[in-house]
């Protein structure tokens, strides 16, 4: 075991590590991340894009062409001034983007925008709903942006495709029961009646009921689940996942490892939102596979008439026609939407499973739960590193 050093980050080790924990989507696990620095300031592209689209609030309908071009050079030139006025005020150039986003531009952002539909057209109600437009696209940004969802669903594909093997095995072993158990709805003429009856507003509820169901089984159980991979039983412990990784020339910090700050409850939502995306990436696969199996079954077994009886409907609602060896295909809107059904009710089957079977549990949750720890000892290791102790004052000589 390497001896305990008080030795601190160096700068460049700081960016490698910031940049590795950012691209696995878990920037909260960064030693002093701040929302001010380190998340509304890259949100200001995407914010100064946000805010020069709203010139075209300045557009009234009504107006000829040539008054609402006018209208919306008028309103860029209100928001640039107003802009540039608040640079200078702030001590920055006019057209400078923040190296700190403060109240002040935040506000700009949501507020100043609001006033071209009354400037130019007197629409308070246009107004209103800029405002409330930008609160929520404000949020909206913000939660992308601070919990990295993007780097985030990037990572966990990358980690499904790397981990196609495994995914492999589990399909292997899932398929077979929950075919075996689908099959038996799949020709079922009641099941075929209540896709006829659903209308494109219940059946989207329909499987986000499941969809919310499953993710609510699984987010009761996360807690637990990230406790625990949050501990560590010693420095060595942490050296082990830590290989292979930009710590892994890191001392070893000269504080016991239980005395490691805990995870506050931002960065156990981070983590936690990594597990449920990459998790679900996979159970996304395996519905994807379970759904498109039974609509090429329902292609190749289940005939028009067949469907007709079942539906009770006059006609189907073929989306696509084949014929293949002197037999008719038929695509339709209702063999969509039972493979939907299915595919959804079995992604919950599978979600329970794989969540309170053990051995599941191994096959399905293992490769993942691996990953995020490594990324967790990162920050054991580190943490302490970016705020080392300071050293001890020697007492001071009593004068003779």
């Amino acid at each position: 075991m390497p001896a305990p050093t008080t030795t601190s980050l160096t700068p460049q080790q700081r960016r490698r590590i910031e940049r590795w924990l950012t691209r696995r989507g878990l920037p909260h696990l960064i030693s002093d991340y701040s929302a001010r620095e380190d998340v509304l300031t890259r949100m200001v592209p995407f914010l100064a894009l946000v805010f020069s689209l709203e010139m075209l609030l300045a557009i009234e309908l009504d107006w000829p062409w040539y008054a609402n071009v006018a209208a919306v050079i008028g309103g860029g030139l209100v928001l640039l001034a107003a802009y540039g006025m608040l640079n200078r005020a702030q001590g920055r150039p006019a057209m400078s983007l923040p190296a700190r986003v403060g109240n002040g531009e935040i506000a700009t952002f949501v507020l100043l925008p609001a006033v071209l539909p009354v400037l130019f057209g007197g629409d308070l109600r246009s107004a209103i709903g800029a405002i409330v437009g930008n609160v929520v696209t404000l949020l909206v940004a913000y939660a992308v942006t601070s919990y990295g969802l993007l780097p985030m669903v990037a990572w966990s594909v990358g980690q499904t495709i790397r981990h196609v093997s495994s995914v492999g095995r589990l399909a292997a072993r899932a398929l077979p029961m929950l075919l075996l158990f689908a099959t038996f709805l799949f020709v079922n003429a009641e099941l075929w009646q209540v896709a006829q009856d659903f209308t494109p507003a219940t059946f989207t509820a329909t499987l986000a009921l499941f969809v919310g169901s499953g993710l609510l089984f699984f987010l009761l159980r996360l807690p637990r689940q990230t406790a625990d991979i949050a501990t560590f039983a010693d420095w060595e412990d942490v050296r082990d996942h830590v290989r292979d990784t930009p710590a892994e020339e890191v001392p070893t910090p000269a504080v016991a490892v239980d005395d490691v700050p805990p995870l506050a409850r931002a960065d156990r939502l981070n983590v936690g939102l990594l597990l449920v995306v990459t998790q679900g990436v996979q159970i996304i696969l395996v519905s994807a596979l379970i759904g498109l199996f039974f609509l090429v079954f329902g292609l190749l077994a289940i005939r028009e008439p067949t469907i007709l009886a079942w539906t009770s409907a006059g006609d189907l609602t073929a989306l696509l026609r084949l014929r293949v060896a002197d037999t008719d295909m038929v695509l339709s809107t209702e063999l969509v939407r039972v493979s939907a059904f299915i595919a959804a009710f079995s992604g919950l089957q599978f979600t329970v499973s794989a969540s309170t079977d053990e051995s599941w549990r191994q096959e399905f949750v293992d490769d993942v739960v691996a990953d995020v720890r490594d990324a967790l000892a990162v920050r054991a290791v580190c943490l302490p590193l970016a705020h080392p102790p300071l050293p001890l004052t020697p007492p001071l000589t009593p004068r003779n």
